[in-house]
């Protein structure tokens, strides 16, 4: 019949081929470039999160600084009017000289110790008509005599949401007589300052709860002082936040817009600093690299396409003339071994005439395949196992000769099992055939069948699904060994296990195995009598503490955690016997499974109450003593009062290179060398005059630096006397080449190169001491930019780190290279200058520090910024011994807060309240 239409349409093998390399060339093409993106949106997706959770913790840090420089203000006020014993309406006269502290609060008042309102920075009007003596911050300031940052709560005059700072005002007799309360209006999000208009994207804002969920500071005002889950749903990043949660994750706010949401907390009120970034602006970047990235990647991949098809279609053309001489081959096969002569001289020339000697060497193949079917049979054959398999009918298409031999010889291939078998057999078998059938492999043990005279056999069958390449069933194959032997074997197991547990009663100790819940699941027989449990009754419930009772328990529950650590733990307890006090000798020994985790112990307690001859219990300590040591890793040694080494356990062959034996009867001296023990002489001293002593010491041995952290500890005995010292060495090395690299990364800023906050909050510490020590004064400045804020908002982000990072260039320019420059947060930095003699050298490099920012202006992108700085100085001098380092950063802040109020673009120093009082600050303009 001849086809017709579209049936006689046929693709050739050189056309399929062209299209398959075509498709392989797109499909890599594309595959590649969505592997790459996928790479690149991760990475991006991380670095985005990253920043966010960064941005929200430097703005908690600020957090922090404004309320510790707002603390160290109302300090610096109450201790002006404790000096000068204030009160009535001198109280008042005094407060509204002090106007400035507005700039700070939204009002300031004292209040008396009956919770009245005695002073007033808004005005008299509502002196007598506030009491406050049931407010919480009130009743605790008062009670704690030390301020604190309130809760949020609503003011009784005006209704306003606020928070308040206090700080009590003593009398002589150290007694409160006052308490300051600085009010903060939370809805003029005066709280942050130009930090609460952070924006993240568009749309993005930043927020402020306790918490509780009373929410604090949020770019919607009426939403202040309301709880967070006041709808009765509540955000959940958020409740997670409440509940500890610190980072970046992805969520959906109460108006269903996904976000990333970033948390930290604040130190100094434990409030949690939130960021809400919508997911559509935080990844507006990525997606647009992805839409941009897979159309290139798709206009590439047709282009490869297109080439390599056209590549491959003119390759492919001799192809058909191998297809001519493959069909005549095959109707001529008689000739198909016959060599040509008019083959082409080139590679399908080479196919062909490989054609021809593949055809005469498919009988010889054949005739292979025949043997080696051969071979296979005779190895199943002498597998010591019964081997079969039968399609999905359950009808056999392959048995061995042991499968053979147990039917007689019959023949079984074609025949179903159910008729090979017997109904009563393959019931038995019949469940576990159809789970095979559903693709799952069974392994089971059964009896043999006793009709084919195997019944006192035990045998272990296999059945082993056979899968197809489309992943079908098509049978099962059965693999079933004999393992009468093996079940022997565990029946005298058993009775090992028996013989065992007879042992363990004739023992003269309490022994008992406990998982790691601790609850019991072996006791012999005096651990039974000793728990109140019969010989035979189940220990299901029973647990280390109910068996052994409070008092005794108590006594092994401080050893647990080193037994779960992976030490065998040995201790003494007392414990009630036949109504009188016994002492025993408790062992925990840890069971660990192959990965060397804990999955229980055991538990062996020996009654010692009748070992008088000290020399036994002596010689048994130190039998257990070195079995444990030896385990440890850890060098352990024991010193006596001539300082020579009198134990050490088998870890001084690897750190000493000497046997233990070796190492017995030396002193220290030579055995860790000179330059050793002479710098660990004097702790020797000090723990043989009974004191414990904990050092770090480094060593080198045979080309090896090792650190370790060292205890002495001193054997002082009934006698009240020192004997000798037990040492405890231990292999720190790897954990200080960790920590220091964790040290390092952990104090630069990315943006600056300079220190970060971290960095700085340990410098200053010790920079401080070393003015105390050397005697010399030192200045801190706390510098910020002018209008930051208008810069990021008109010229953006990319912008604004430009500035950042040409705003640090110009200060490192300004000051020594021994100087202390960071960034804090923000467009907050530090200056730390050392060994000054006068307050002016600060006020030099302050001017010097103001005129280098204002000119030459920034250029960024091509467009000229006009950039200002305010400068905050803190001068200390060493005499004053008693300003610590926060302190001096609040001082700074002050001072900064005072350029700021003062016009910007300036400096001016911290001047105290009696200083401010005589008109004499030194600024500069």
């Amino acid at each position: 019949m001849t086809p017709t239409g579209f049936s006689k349409i046929r693709f050739g093998l050189h056309t399929r081929l062209s299209l398959g390399v075509a498709a392989v060339v797109l499909l890599t093409t594309f595959a590649i470039a969505t592997f790459a993106l996928h790479l690149v949106k991760s990475n991006m997706r991380a670095s985005i999160a990253t920043e966010e959770v960064a941005r929200v913790g430097a703005i908690a840090d600020a957090i922090d600084q404004k309320f510790g420089s707002r603390r160290i203000l109302l300090q610096t006020f109450g201790g002006s009017v404790e000096a000068q014993d204030l009160q009535g309406a001198a109280l008042q006269a005094f407060l509204e000289k002090h106007g400035s502290l507005r700039k700070a609060f939204d009002n300031v008042a004292f209040v008396d110790m009956d919770g009245n309102l005695v002073a007033n920075l808004n005005g008299v009007q509502a002196i007598g008509k506030v009491n406050v003596k049931d407010r919480p911050y009130f009743q605790q300031t008062v009670a704690s005599k030390a301020g604190l940052v309130s809760e949020p709560y609503r003011n009784r005059l005006n209704g306003l949401a606020q928070v308040a700072i206090t700080e009590p005002v003593l009398d002589n007799a150290g007694q409160v007589r006052f308490v300051i309360s600085g009010a903060i209006n939370l809805k003029d999000r005066n709280i942050l300052g130009t930090l609460g208009d952070v924006r993240f994207g568009k749309t993005g804002y930043l927020f402020v709860t306790t918490v509780d969920g009373i929410m604090v500071d949020h770019p919607q005002t009426s939403r202040i002082l309301n709880q967070v889950q006041a709808d009765g749903r509540g955000n959940a990043e958020i409740l997670r936040a409440m509940a500890g949660f610190q980072g970046s994750s992805e969520g959906i706010n109460d108006a269903g817009v996904p976000a990333l949401y970033a948390f930290d907390r604040t130190e100094q009120t434990n409030w949690i600093v939130g960021a809400m970034y919508p997911r559509s602006e935080a990844f507006a970047s990525i997606d647009a690299i992805e839409r941009g990235a897979l159309f290139g990647a798709m206009a590439l991949a047709l282009f490869a396409g297109a080439l390599a098809l056209g590549v491959a279609r003119r390759q492919l053309k001799p192809l058909s003339e191998l297809h001519r001489h493959m069909q005549s081959t095959k109707e001529a096969p008689a000739t198909a071994a016959e060599p040509r002569s008019s083959y082409a001289p080139d590679e399908i020339g080479d196919l062909s005439r490989t054609f021809d000697e593949l055809m005469a060497q498919r009988r010889a193949i054949e005739l292979s395949l025949a043997r080696s079917e051969a071979q296979v049979r005779t190895i199943a054959d002498n597998i010591p196992a019964m081997v079969s398999h039968v399609d999905a009918s359950l009808r056999y298409t392959f048995v061995n000769a042991h499968v053979r031999a147990l039917h007689n010889n019959s023949a079984l291939v074609g025949r179903l099992m159910p008729e090979v078998r017997g109904a009563a057999d393959f019931a038995l078998v019949e469940p576990h055939f159809m789970r095979a059938l559903a693709g799952e492999t069974v392994i089971l043990e059964k009896s043999g069948d006793p009709a084919l005279g195997i019944g006192n056999r035990t045998f272990k069958a296999h059945y082993i699904p056979d899968v197809d390449a489309d992943g079908v069933v098509c049978g099962v194959f059965s693999m079933t060994f004999d393992i009468t032997e093996e079940v022997n074997i565990r029946r005298a197991l058993t009775e090992q296990e028996k013989l065992l547990r007879d042992v363990t009663d004739s023992i003269p100790a309490l022994v008992g195995y406990f998982d790691r819940e601790q609850n019991c699941l072996f006791a012999n027989i005096r651990a039974r009598q000793m728990a109140g449990l019969s010989e035979g009754a189940p220990l299901q419930g029973t647990t280390m503490r109910s068996a052994l009772g409070r008092a005794v328990y108590a006594q092994h529950k401080p050893y647990l955690p080193v037994l779960f650590s992976g030490k065998k733990v040995r201790f003494p307890v007392r414990a009630p016997i036949h109504g009188r006090e016994g002492y025993f000798q408790v062992n925990l020994i840890p069971d660990k499974n192959l990965r060397g985790e804990v999955v229980g112990f055991y538990l062996m307690s020996f009654n010692i109450t009748a070992l008088k001859e000290a020399e036994l219990r002596q010689a048994e300590s130190e039998l257990r003593l070195r079995a444990i040591t030896d385990n440890m890793p850890a060098l352990i040694t024991y010193i006596d009062r001539e300082e020579k080494i009198t134990f050490a356990n088998a870890t001084s062959r690897e750190w000493l290179g000497l046997d233990p034996v070796q190492v017995l009867g030396r002193h220290v001296q030579e055995v860790s060398g000179r330059d050793v023990y002479l710098s660990r002489q004097p702790m020797l001293a000090r723990a043989l005059s009974g004191e414990r002593v904990e050092f770090e010491a480094s060593t080198q041995r045979a080309g090896f630096d090792r650190v370790t952290q060292v205890i002495y500890v001193p054997d002082v005995r009934a006698d009240g006397a020192t004997h000798g010292i037990f040492s405890l060495a231990l292999d720190i090395t790897a954990l200080k080449v960790v920590e220091h690299k964790l040290i390092e990364l952990a104090r630069l800023d990315t943006l600056t190169g300079l220190p970060n906050r971290l960095a700085f909050n340990e410098y200053l510490p010790e920079a401080v001491l070393r003015g105390q020590l050397t005697g010399h004064a030192m200045a801190l400045m706390f510098l910020d930019i002018d209008h930051f804020k208008a810069i990021n908002d008109t010229m953006g982000h990319a912008v604004g780190d430009a500035v950042l990072a040409e705003y640090a260039r110009r200060l490192l320019g300004c000051v020594r290279g021994t100087d202390m420059v960071a960034r804090l947060a923000g467009d907050e930095f530090v200056l730390v200058l050392e060994g000054l003699n006068a307050p002016g050298t600060a006020a030099t490099v302050a001017a010097k520090v103001v005129e280098s920012i204002r000119t030459p202006p920034f250029v960024v992108d091509g467009q000229r910024i006009e950039v200002t700085t305010s400068i905050g100085i803190a001068y200390h001098r060493a005499a004053d011994s008693s300003v610590t380092a926060e302190e001096l950063l609040a001082r700074a802040d002050v001072a900064l807060y005072n350029a700021k109020a003062a016009g910007r673009n300036r400096f001016e120093f911290f001047m105290p309240m009696e200083e401010a009082r005589s008109d004499s600050p030194t600024r500069q303009h």
